[in-house]
């Protein structure tokens, strides 16, 4: 048996590494200039928009920056995602790609819980005080009404409040936040109601309490007043007094 010496093998087993390595470098250095191109296969085709209800196909179209016939790998799903939620209407929003060629969109809108006027125009308004863009209101005009500086940010318990009196909800007429701390509201009749600054719930118990009595308050009544919470102070209309 021939033995061979081991600088020898050493040697080759370089020579075989170095000569390796060159051709890896080589093949990387081609594709980094001439990148692979993909094929048309892969160039949007189809972009589905689903779970919009009040926010039209052609402004989520829009909004998203999506092109057809654009490389479906050179979207970034975030990028698309992040802009759709610039949408005010638009709580989230996911982007999934479906090769070869569709993206598929679905978002979740908000939902609006209240008319709210601000600066002698009507906004609509969800539950986390957002403020949605709107052509018109026609469709929710039944929403409670809300006024004042701040009322926005503080609708949500209000109107949670509001929610276990039905009797007093549907007398509503609007709702006014006063100094950005308390609630005033109106009712159909014309009465306005004042409630303290804290324990509303407790006040709109004892208003629901005088409306079972009183059929829903006298037509002349002008205001309520509940601010202190161990009495109730009522003030008659002028003409009443007579």
């Amino acid at each position: 048996m021939i033995k061979t010496n081991s600088w020898i093998v050493s040697l080759l087993k370089s020579n075989l590494f170095l000569i390796l390595l060159t051709v890896a470098v080589g093949v990387g250095v081609w594709f980094y200039e001439k990148p692979i191109k993909i094929p048309s296969d892969f160039r949007i085709e189809k972009i589905e928009f689903d779970g919009q209800e009040h926010v039209q196909e052609v402004l989520l179209l829009k909004a998203s920056g999506l092109r057809y016939k654009k490389n479906i790998f050179d979207v970034s799903v975030n990028d698309v995602k992040n802009r759709l939620e610039q949408i005010s209407w638009i709580k989230s929003a996911s982007v999934q790609r479906k090769l070869p060629n569709k993206l598929s969109i679905r978002v979740s809108e908000r939902v609006p819980i209240a008319i709210y006027q601000s600066n002698y125009k009507l906004h609509l308004l969800d539950i986390d005080g957002k403020v949605l863009e709107n052509d018109g209101i026609g469709t929710f005009d039944n929403l409670p009404i809300i006024v004042g500086k701040g009322a926005e940010k503080s609708a949500r318990h209000f109107l949670y409040v509001l929610e276990k009196f039905p009797r007093i909800k549907k007398q509503l007429a609007f709702a006014v936040f006063v100094g950005e701390r308390r609630w005033n509201i109106r009712i159909n009749k014309g009465i306005t109601v004042k409630f303290p600054e804290k324990n509303l719930g407790y006040a709109m118990q004892i208003l629901d309490e005088i409306a079972d009595e009183n059929g829903f308050f006298h037509d002349d009544i002008q205001e309520i007043d509940l601010r202190i919470l161990d009495r109730v102070i009522v003030k008659k209309r002028a003409d009443a007094q007579r």
